[in-house]
């Protein structure tokens, strides 16, 4: 008995041994820490009304349609726009922020359509980059919140009022899938009375959109599209294949993921017969219908040997370390499959949906720009002025491109009359930039600042803060104390043992 205790002590040992130094070591590498997320700091940082923020003597892109209007004066009062007029004809408010506009030019934040907010920090990277409001994809509930995922309504309600650092949040509820379930977290449905008692708590609760996927079949889709229509609420997402892009089309599905319907994103080939695309896209357009193409995502399914490429970009040094090991280890081999390891499948695909993006341009079918972010690889904020470049490549102009991150998202949820245009009475959600990007849409880049919800960052300031985001991930003494009190917990009841075996050899 005395021999199986001292088994049992010393197995208890090690494993208390073994998790202390396995906790360092991920704390060192900034992968564990006791500390709030660095974004959480920042609500609190700009809380103080900033009273009134005046841009003076500006070039204004309003994005209601393709003008400059030179030298005007644009002032923000209580986060919105209340005037905007001829520079000579405008008196300055006094104690006013102003902000000197001359040869700069002033347009409406951008919108990314399709993303999937996992973390805080996450928050921050969009901001900086003239991401002033997000609609994400897969909202957190259930057991999804037992995994970890955060509750986005609770962050959108945050945000609002303040408490929270970030862009303004729009958020679907749960993922609807049909079997077999695509992701191990996603809801199945497979019946239409299971499915409209699902849209009905999705609404309750106040999701914004209700999101189908791949699998639904056709009688349970129909379930969902009628019961949200019936609850005034808008349906987004894939079209499933058991539906066809067909009937989709002429559902009221309000706007269409990555060309789904038209290409089989994990086959990489056509679901559409090339020769049906034109009438598709004529289809399409006339069925109101949005398409947010996400080019950008497929650009990241690159082959083992070419991930270097993607790791050494500048900006994945404001990726958490979390994050990295998860899109290496886990989201991206989970994700991609086999074929994602045939190396002319980013190509492919980047082919396919330029050529595919560019004939729906043609034939008129309405365009809103997003990524899914955070997908492996795809940095929030970033990643969406890449978008904006490949839909340059698909043949857009450059307004048209900044017209599907601008005004279009605005129009495609309903909430023109509140943001996407600079126009009085619309949130002052707005970038400065240092050239016209009308010229070069790569101008999006050149930032003089960013205005949020009527608080004005300069490139200055949020490019302190992308820095102090990235000084938050270095791991501090107190992270480092509590594994290595396990560790030092371990040896000590070791050093006890022998201890009492030594002094027992010596009494025997």
């Amino acid at each position: 008995m005395k021999k199986i205790k001292s088994i049992l002590s010393y197995t208890f040992i090690g494993v208390l041994l073994l998790i202390g130094i396995g906790l360092l070591s991920l704390t060192n590498q900034g992968i564990v820490s006791l500390r709030k997320p660095y974004a959480r700091q920042l609500g609190k940082l700009f809380q103080p009304n900033q009273g009134v923020v005046v841009f003076e003597n500006v070039n204004v892109i309003p994005m209601d349609h393709e003008q400059i209007l030179p030298n005007q004066t644009v002032i923000v009062r209580d986060g919105k726009i209340t005037q905007i007029d001829d520079s000579n004809r405008i008196e300055v408010p006094s104690n006013s922020l102003v902000i000197d506009g001359k040869g700069r030019y002033l347009l409406p934040g951008l919108t990314d359509m399709h993303v999937h907010v996992k973390e805080e920090n996450e928050l921050l990277l969009f901001v900086a980059n003239g991401v002033t409001s997000v609609r994400n994809l897969w909202g957190g509930a259930g057991a999804l919140r037992l995994m970890g995922f955060p509750d986005h309504l609770i962050w959108r309600e945050q945000i609002e009022n303040g408490e929270m650092f970030g862009p303004t949040l729009y958020t679907s509820g749960p993922i609807m899938e049909g079997p077999p379930k695509t992701m191990p977290l996603m809801e199945v449905y497979d019946s239409p009375e299971a499915a409209a008692e699902a849209v009905s708590w999705q609404v309750a609760q106040g999701y914004d959109f209700i999101k189908v996927y791949d699998y639904l079949d056709l009688p349970t889709y129909n379930a969902v599209i009628q019961t949200a229509h019936d609850l005034n609420t808008e349906v987004v997402g894939h079209v499933p294949k058991k539906v066809g892009l067909e009937h989709a089309l002429a559902s009221g599905q309000k706007t269409i993921e990555h060309l789904s319907g038209f290409i089989d994103n994990d086959a990489g080939e056509y679901i559409i017969p090339e020769a049906e695309l034109a009438a598709f896209a004529q289809k399409t357009k006339e069925a109101g219908v949005w398409v947010c193409p996400t080019i950008a995502v497929y650009q990241m399914y690159v082959p083992k040997d070419d991930l270097h490429l993607l790791e050494d970009r500048p900006e994945m040094a404001y990726v958490s370390p979390g994050m990295k090991l998860t899109w290496q280890y886990f989201s991206r081999p989970g994700s991609m499959g086999n074929i994602t390891y045939k190396g002319d499948y980013p190509a492919r695909m980047r082919e396919m949906f330029l050529s595919t993006t560019s004939l729906l341009h043609e034939n008129g079918v309405k365009f809103i720009l997003g990524t899914d972010s955070d997908n492996p690889y795809l940095v929030p904020g970033y990643s969406l002025l890449d978008e904006l470049d490949y839909l340059i490549e698909a043949g857009f102009t450059p307004y048209e491109a900044l017209e599907a991150g601008t005004r279009n998202p605005a129009e495609a949820m309903g909430k023109l009359d509140e943001f996407g245009t600079v126009e009085t009475g619309k949130r002052a959600d707005l970038i400065l930039l240092e050239a016209n990007p009308l010229e070069d849409v790569g101008n999006i880049r050149k930032h003089a600042g960013v205005m949020l919800r009527g608080r004005w960052l300069t490139e200055g300031q949020l490019q302190s803060l992308l820095d102090g985001l990235v000084d938050s991930y270095k791991p501090s003494l107190v992270d480092r104390l509590w594994p290595l009190s396990l560790v030092a917990a371990a040896a000590y009841m070791v050093f006890r043992k022998v201890g009492r075996s030594s002094r027992e050899q010596s009494d025997g």
